[in-house]
C-alpha cells in the first residue's frame, strides 16, 4: 500500500482533491481501475458475526490474526449506488489526518441517495482498513483486510491502536498477534436492542519481517459488510434522489 490514498472527483459538487497523473500508462491505467484498498480477503463483522470473502464464510470467535500497524489506514470513503467511487485515507503510522467532512463535497442531503426506509445517507463514510495475516491452520499466511465504518468498528481500531501504541516503543520491529472478539452495549433506542461490536486483543507478537509485503488485489468492496453494528447504516441504498456520478479515479 502506498502512504496514502487520493481519489479525483468530477465538478458535481464533489471534493475536487487532486490526483497526480503518473508518467507511466500502464500504472495509471491500473491505479485508475482500482477502487478499493483491500488487500487479500475481506474480513467482515456483521450484526455478530465474523464473516470473510465474497462467500462470507464464518470465522470463529477467538480466531488469531497478526495485525499489520504500519499499513493501517485511515480516512473516507464515498459511496454511490452501493459502489465506492473515491478513496481519501493515508496511513495512521504516517501521522495522517483526514479531511473535515464539511470539506469533502455532498453537502445537501437534498442529493444524497436514500436507504429502504426513506432515510437520508450521507455518501461519505468514515472509514478504517486493517491489514491482517492468518496464524491459525487453515488460513495460516493468507492475507486479509478488516474494514470497518461503523461507529463501533471504529472505536474498536481506535483502542487497539492505544494499546498497541503503548507498547510499540517496547516492541520496536514487531506486530501484536490479535484475537479476534466481540462486545456489546445497550443502544439508547431499545428497539435495536443490544448492539454488537468487533474486538481485538493482543495476545503476543511476532517480527515484523514475518509479514509478506501486500500486494493489493482488485476485489469489490461489500458496503453492507461495512455497516456491521451501526444499525442506522445496515441497509444499502434502495433509491436515490439524485443520479450517481461517474465513478471516479483513484489513486493508490
Amino acid at each position: 500500500m502506498s502512504n496514502d490514498i487520493t481519489t479525483k472527483t468530477g465538478s458535481n459538487g464533489g471534493s475536487n482533491l487532486p490526483a497526480t497523473p503518473s508518467d507511466n500508462p500502464f500504472l495509471s491505467y491500473a491505479e485508475a481501475a482500482r477502487q478499493t484498498a483491500i488487500v487479500g480477503s475481506l474480513l467482515k463483522f456483521s450484526k455478530g458475526d465474523w464473516t470473510v470473502g465474497m462467500e462470507n464464510d464464518l470465522v470463529e470467535d477467538g480466531t488469531r490474526f497478526v495485525a499489520n500497524m504500519d499499513e493501517m489506514l485511515r480516512g473516507w470513503v464515498r459511496w454511490s449506488d452501493n459502489k465506492p467511487t473515491d478513496h481519501i485515507m493515508g496511513k495512521v503510522s504516517k501521522n495522517y489526518q483526514p479531511p473535515r467532512r464539511s470539506e469533502l463535497g455532498d453537502l445537501d442531503a437534498a442529493n444524497w441517495e436514500v436507504d429502504e426506509n426513506g432515510k437520508e445517507r450521507d455518501p461519505w463514510q468514515e472509514t478504517n482498513y486493517l491489514l491482517l495475516m492468518g496464524t491459525e491452520d487453515d488460513m495460516k499466511g493468507e492475507l486479509f483486510t478488516f474494514t470497518t465504518s461503523s461507529r463501533g468498528g471504529l472505536n474498536s481500531l481506535a483502542d487497539l491502536c492505544m494499546r498497541y501504541g503503548k507498547l510499540a516503543r517496547q516492541r520496536d520491529g514487531q506486530y501484536p498477534v490479535v484475537k479476534i472478539g466481540q462486545g456489546s452495549y445497550a443502544h439508547s433506542n431499545k428497539s435495536y436492542g443490544r448492539i454488537k461490536y468487533p474486538t481485538f486483543e493482543i495476545v503476543g507478537w511476532v517480527a515484523k519481517s514475518s509479514f509478506p509485503k501486500p500486494d493489493a488485489d482488485l476485489l469489490e468492496d461489500d458496503r453492507a459488510g461495512e455497516a456491521d453494528d451501526n444499525p442506522a447504516a445496515i441497509a444499502a441504498p434502495a433509491t436515490a434522489k439524485a443520479p450517481p456520478r461517474a465513478k471516479a479515479k483513484a489513486r493508490f
